[in-house]
């Protein structure tokens, strides 16, 4: 008889993204959101006492996944970068970036994002931090 091993569970990889919140405005926070579920994937998020600085948890199992990554400075100037990253399991890769935001310039549009992405975005922009921010418009009138 063939000697049957139970299949091996894939590996989740742990990912570590910094949490910032400060009172002048200062903003540091990601979001990642699955492919196959087109939902946010839930996260751990410790902070400081003060609740102004921590780090943002996500366990992830290989797969695709978007990386929706936010900061503003204390001065206002914003940045978003959305990403297209492979986990496997030895690790992940950035297959597509894309600079949203920079300071006081936008760079792109919700629109200028692959359709796919646009709609997983716009579905969840209710859950995605600064979002309208970062789109600079008011995505019900479209």
């Amino acid at each position: 008889m063939a000697d049957q091993t139970p299949a091996q569970a894939p590996k989740a990889q742990i990912l570590s993204f910094p949490f910032r919140r400060t009172g002048m405005g200062g903003f540091d926070d990601v979001a990642i959101l699955s492919f196959r579920t087109k939902r946010p994937v839930k996260s751990i998020l410790w902070t400081s006492r003060s609740g102004n600085h921590g780090k943002r948890l996500y366990r992830l199992f290989p797969g695709k996944y978007i990386l929706y990554k936010v900061w503003r400075s204390n001065s206002g100037n914003l940045y978003c970068n959305i990403s297209i990253i492979r986990i496997t399991e030895e690790g992940q890769e950035i297959e597509k970036e894309w600079e949203i935001v920079r300071g006081k310039e936008q760079k792109l549009q919700l629109t200028d994002l692959p359709k796919n992405i646009q709609e997983i975005l716009a579905a969840n922009k209710e859950e995605l931090p600064l979002f309208r921010s970062v789109f600079l418009l008011n995505v019900e009138e479209e």
